[in-house]
C-alpha cells in the first residue's frame, strides 16, 4: 500500500511580500470618479491586509476601466498573495499588454510563471526589466527566486548573494538566500542569514518563522519556540496562525501536552479555521491513531469544503484504516481542486 505525504502549509519563502502593490498613482482617469473610487478603496483593503476586499474593488475599477494597467497588476499581485497564480499571471499579462514601460510588471509576471513551473518565460520576464537598466540588486533578487522555484539551489544563492552585494540592507535577499541555504543543508549559514534580516527588519514576523524552521532542524526546539512567540508578540493580529505553529512545533519536540493545548485554544477561539483540526489530525496520525485523527480531517472539511490538505490527509488515515474506497474518493476530490487552481 503507498501512502502520500501528509501536506503541511508553511511560509518559506518572501518574494510575494517583496513585490508590493503599485500606489504611484491613485486616479483612475479613464474610469471616471466611480472608477477611481473603487481603485483607491482596493489600495487601502490592500494595505489593510483585507486581501477579498481588494479584489472586489480593483475588479470594479476594471469594470469601469478595463485596460487601467494599475488595476490590473495590483489586483495580479493580491491574486499572488492568495496563491491565485493562473489568475494573476493573466492579470499581469493584460497589465504589461497596456504598459510595457514597467519593470516591476514584468518581475511579477515572473513569479507568476515560476510558480506554474514556466521557468524559461520566467527568466524571459526578469531579462526582460534587466534590460531596462531595472534596479540591480532587484534584478539579481528575483532571478535568485526563479532558480529556487526550479530546485536550482546552489545558483539561487549565488544570486542572492550578487542581491547583497548591490545592497547589503536588502532584508528580504539575506532572508531567502538563508532559504536557499536552507535547502542545501547549511543550517549555521542559513541561521546567520535570517538573524541578519532580523537586525534589518526586526518586526518581520514571517522571518521569525523562517528562522525556527532553521531551530528546529538542529533540535533546537525551545528556540524555535521562542521565535514563534517573538512573532505573536509583535502580530497579535494574526494569533491563530502562531498558536498553530508552536502547537507544531511542540509536536515535533514530542511535547503533546502542549500541543493539545495550543490546538484546543485555537479551535475555542477560532472555530472556523480549519487549520488546528488538520493539524491536530496530523498529530494523531503520528501517534498512530488514525480513527481519532480521520475525524478532525472531516471537522476541518466542514470548516472548508476546498480544503486540499484536509482531504490529502483524510485520505492518508483511511488508507491505514484499510478503507480504500473512502481514501480514492478523497484523493480524487483534493485531484479536482488542485485542476482548479
Amino acid at each position: 500500500m503507498k501512502f502520500n505525504k501528509l501536506f503541511f502549509i508553511f511560509l518559506f519563502f518572501s518574494a510575494t511580500v517583496f513585490a508590493q502593490t503599485d500606489t504611484s498613482e491613485t486616479i483612475v482617469v479613464l474610469g471616471g470618479q466611480d472608477g477611481a473610487l473603487a481603485y483607491n478603496q482596493g489600495i487601502t483593503d490592500a494595505n489593510k491586509r483585507d486581501l477579498d476586499k481588494s479584489l472586489e474593488n480593483f475588479s470594479r475599477a476594471l469594470g469601469y476601466a478595463p485596460r487601467y494597467s494599475k488595476a490590473l497588476y495590483n489586483r495580479g499581485i493580491i491574486y499572488l498573495e492568495k496563491q491565485m497564480n493562473k489568475e494573476a499571471l493573466q492579470d499581469l499579462t493584460d497589465a504589461v499588454i497596456s504598459d510595457r514601460a514597467k519593470p516591476q510588471y514584468y518581475l511579477a509576471r515572473a513569479i507568476a510563471h515560476a510558480r506554474l513551473k514556466n521557468f524559461e518565460n520566467a527568466y524571459k520576464m526578469v531579462r526582460k526589466a534587466e534590460l531596462m537598466d531595472y534596479n540591480k540588486s532587484e534584478i539579481q533578487y528575483y532571478y535568485g527566486y526563479v532558480y529556487f522555484m526550479e530546485e536550482r539551489y546552489a545558483l539561487a544563492e549565488k544570486s542572492f548573494t550578487e542581491a547583497i552585494k548591490c545592497n547589503e540592507k536588502f532584508a528580504y535577499a539575506y532572508c531567502d538566500r538563508a532559504a536557499a541555504r536552507f535547502r542545501q543543508g547549511n543550517l549555521k549559514a542559513a541561521l546567520e542569514d535570517y538573524t541578519k534580516a532580523l537586525e534589518i527588519k526586526p518586526n518581520a514576523v514571517f522571518i521569525y518563522t523562517l528562522r525556527s524552521e532553521v531551530k528546529a532542524a538542529q533540535n533546537n526546539f525551545n528556540g524555535a519556540i521562542e521565535d514563534i512567540n517573538s512573532a505573536m508578540e509583535i502580530d497579535t493580529e494574526n494569533e491563530v496562525i502562531y498558536l498553530n505553529d508552536r502547537a507544531n512545533m511542540y509536536v515535533r519536540a514530542k511535547k503533546y501536552k502542549l500541543a493539545i493545548k495550543d490546538f484546543n485554544t485555537c479551535i475555542e477561539k477560532y472555530p472556523k479555521n480549519p487549520d488546528a483540526y488538520i493539524n491536530y489530525g496530523n498529530m494523531l496520525m503520528e501517534q498512530k491513531k488514525y480513527a481519532e485523527a480521520e475525524q478532525y480531517y472531516t471537522k476541518a472539511i466542514e470548516k472548508d469544503y476546498n480544503n486540499i490538505a484536509a482531504y490529502n490527509n483524510r485520505a492518508n488515515a483511511k488508507e491505514l484504516q484499510f478503507n480504500l474506497k473512502g481514501a480514492e474518493a478523497d484523493k480524487r476530490v483534493a485531484k479536482h481542486l488542485i485542476e482548479k487552481q
